[in-house]
């Protein structure tokens, strides 16, 4: 009997050693624009976070914020907790052979996903571009927001992520 109790506290303690290591990034593969395929668990940061990006081309919206994503990036990145960005392309097919020109002329420095089922989009539960959503190196999901006013939403969004990262850590 007591061997059995040993080692049914062995199990458990095995069991919560195990969920204090878990991974939450979705169990997904993902396609950049340049073809290559992924899981989205490579795009996890050793530190700080991961700041997806989900736009779309028909919107000139969607691309005049990411282009003030940029300048506020380039502001704060190196001063702040490392923020990877990665944009994500919620075109479908019929319009997915316009992100390619349109990232060539506008030269941003990130990696694109083309997600044109949608797939990554449900996953992070965004129905509407443009949205982000960061998550931590875990995958954990630790801020997001609905991005409507171009620069003065991108500041003050990409301001509040900053505050989120010094807070956890």
């Amino acid at each position: 009997m007591k061997k059995y109790i040993i080692t049914i506290i062995a199990a458990l303690c095995g069991g919560i050693s195990v969920c204090t290591a878990q991974s939450y990034w979705p169990n997904q593969t993902v396609q950049e624009m340049t073809g290559q395929r992924k899981p989205v668990s490579d795009y996890a940061p050793a530190k700080g976070a991961v700041l997806f990006v989900f736009w779309k081309t028909c919107c000139p919206n969607n691309i005049t914020m990411i282009d003030e994503l940029e300048a506020v990036w380039e502001q704060y990145h190196n001063d702040t907790a490392p923020i990877t960005i990665v944009l994500v392309s919620v075109d479908d097919q019929r319009s997915a052979s316009r992100v390619r020109p349109i990232v060539s002329s506008e030269c941003w420095p990130w990696p694109v996903i083309m997600d044109r089922n949608g797939d990554l989009a449900r996953t992070y539960q965004v129905i509407m571009p443009p949205q982000w959503v960061a998550a931590d190196k875990h995958g954990r999901v630790i801020y997001r927001s609905k991005v409507t006013n171009g620069e003065l939403d991108s500041a003050i969004y990409f301001e509040e992520l900053v505050n989120t990262l010094k807070s956890n850590n």
